[in-house]
Parts: C-alpha cells; sequence; structure tokens
C-alpha cells in the first residue's frame, strides 16, 4: 500500500530530452501532478556516427538532471524512479554515463526496448480506456516503440530506430528517408493492425499537437486528447521540410529546439498512419514517465 500524500518522481533520460515529472499520490484521486522539467540537452548528437555519447552532452545531462535531482529535494520526494532509452542503450559508453549519474545520488537504470514500449503502452491505457484495438506509439529521439493491444491485451511489441534526432542524423534526402520508414513500418505493422486507434505520445507527437492547436486557433492549449487528422499530418510535413530550420523556430506551437528534428518525426507519423489505415491520431499528453509514476504507486 502507497501512503496517502506520498510524493513520488520519474525521470526518463532519452536521445534528446530529459523529463521529470514529481506527483502526489491520493487514494481518492489518483496522481496529483506537482511539478514538470524539461531539457533538451541532446544526449544523442553523433551518437549514430561515433556510437558513443559526447562529453559536453554528458556534460549538459549532468548539469539538467543535478537541476531536477534538487528539485525532487525542494519538493520532499520521498520515492524516485529514473530511467534512460534507446541513446545510453546503444551507447558503448552507456555504463560510464549510468555511473556518473548515479554519483548524483539518482537511481539510473537503463531499460530494455520491451519495458520501454510497455511502460507507454500503460500509460495510455490508463489514460484512453477502451476495449477496441490500439495501436500505441511513442516516438523518441532515438527510437520507434510500438505496442498493439485488443481488448486490453497486448499482442504487439515492436522498437524501431525511426526517433527524430536519429533519422535527422542520417542527412537522407526526403523521399530517401519516407522509404526508409515505410519498409521498417511493413515489416513491424501486420496488415490485420489496418484500421487501429492511433494513439501517439512523445516529443514529435506533442508538437504536432500544439502545431495544430495554435494553427486552428483553439481556445485550449491542452494537448492531451487532442486529434489530429492524416490530412494534418501530410500538409505539417510538406509545408516544414520546405523551410528552412530558422524559419520553422517562428512556428506558432513549435519549441525552437525542435525545428532541426521535427520533421523527421512528422515523416514516421505520416508513414506510421499510412501504415495502420489510419485517419487520425490522438495525442497523450503523457507518456514513458506517467507509466513509471502508475507502476511505482500500483495503478493502470
Amino acid at each position: 500500500m502507497n501512503p496517502a500524500g506520498e510524493r513520488v518522481a520519474a525521470i526518463d533520460v532519452g536521445s534528446n530530452t530529459i523529463l521529470l515529472t514529481v506527483a502526489e499520490y491520493d487514494p481518492a484521486s489518483g496522481l496529483v501532478l506537482l511539478e514538470e522539467g524539461e531539457d533538451q540537452p541532446r544526449l544523442a548528437a553523433g551518437l549514430s556516427v561515433t556510437k558513443r555519447l559526447g562529453e559536453d552532452a554528458i556534460k549538459r545531462s549532468v548539469v539538467a538532471l543535478t537541476r531536477m535531482r534538487d528539485t525532487c529535494h525542494r519538493l520532499g520526494v520521498q520515492r524516485v524512479t529514473a530511467v534512460a532509452t534507446a541513446a545510453v542503450r546503444e551507447a558503448t559508453n552507456g555504463a560510464d554515463f549510468v555511473g556518473r549519474v548515479q554519483a548524483l545520488d539518482i537511481p539510473l537504470r537503463v531499460i530494455p526496448p520491451e519495458t520501454e514500449a510497455a511502460l507507454s503502452y500503460r500509460s495510455a491505457a490508463y489514460r484512453f480506456p477502451g476495449e477496441e484495438r490500439t495501436l500505441v506509439a511513442d516516438i523518441g529521439g532515438g527510437s520507434l516503440e510500438i505496442i498493439g493491444a485488443v481488448s486490453s491485451t497486448v499482442r504487439l511489441s515492436r522498437s524501431l530506430p525511426l526517433g527524430a534526432v536519429r533519422l535527422t542524423e542520417l542527412r537522407a534526402p526526403a523521399a530517401e528517408l519516407r522509404e526508409h520508414i515505410r519498409r521498417l513500418l511493413a515489416e513491424a505493422v501486420p496488415p490485420e493492425w489496418n484500421g487501429s486507434r492511433i494513439i501517439g505520445s512523445g516529443g514529435t507527437f506533442a508538437t504536432l499537437a500544439s502545431m495544430t492547436l495554435a494553427q486552428r486557433d483553439s481556445r485550449t492549449k491542452q494537448i492531451h486528447g487532442t486529434v489530429v487528422h492524416r490530412g494534418e499530418v501530410r500538409r505539417w510535413h510538406e509545408s516544414l521540410a520546405k523551410m528552412s530550420p530558422e524559419k520553422r523556430r517562428e512556428t506558432p506551437g513549435l519549441k525552437p529546439e525542435r525545428a532541426d528534428i521535427i520533421v523527421a518525426g512528422l515523416a514516421v507519423v505520416a508513414e506510421l498512419m499510412k501504415a495502420a489505415g489510419a485517419t487520425e491520431v490522438r495525442v497523450s499528453g503523457f507518456g514513458l514517465r506517467d507509466g513509471l509514476l502508475l507502476e511505482m504507486v500500483g495503478l493502470g
């Protein structure tokens, strides 16, 4: 049993972004959000070429994590869980990085793709209950995690090297990049998943929702639950692909630090929707950290 009022925190050390969520557990209302933190040290920068985490990126990450640790202390957090995904998982010096973070008194652990996908699914199933055939997709900097479920029973789990940072660093022509994505998705998403409901989490989907709400001149800025149609995804990809990163930074709803990787991320969204025969995607404002917190308090 978790005591009422217990404060818990989850840290997600991703290939592009490091994220923190602090919440308080209440038996009546579940998890109550207290504070969130975000930094984009781009830990995976250059990883595809060197196979190592760069020292500058490590230093930026350590600074961000130190700040998040201090936030947890300030808020009186009683339990912290911290995980690292694709970048640290694949880097030849990943273990060294984990050691440096653990020296900060942050219990960082590297999780396999299956666990990463399962945590994202746990969040989506909790936040979007339903029995229909569902594909949950989480696009990170280094990988794309896909979980397929029918009546809440998981029947498909795939991890693909289709992260927004990784794809951007390929520096491939647009048509060639789309073909690369299409080929991998064709092997990963069998025909029986055609017509599935798609729930998307991660930075690319959040940015897609944010830009779409701004374009619609929506009164709400709440990205959770935003439905984006396939035509909108296509138009966003086509228009942003024609712009320079500098010009993209002027786009309402697009964080400047994502201007260089958003086109690759949207290419994944577009091809995933095509592979699944989906006409729309529902965006989750939650994801991996939410799954970790739910696991910590025994919800979902």
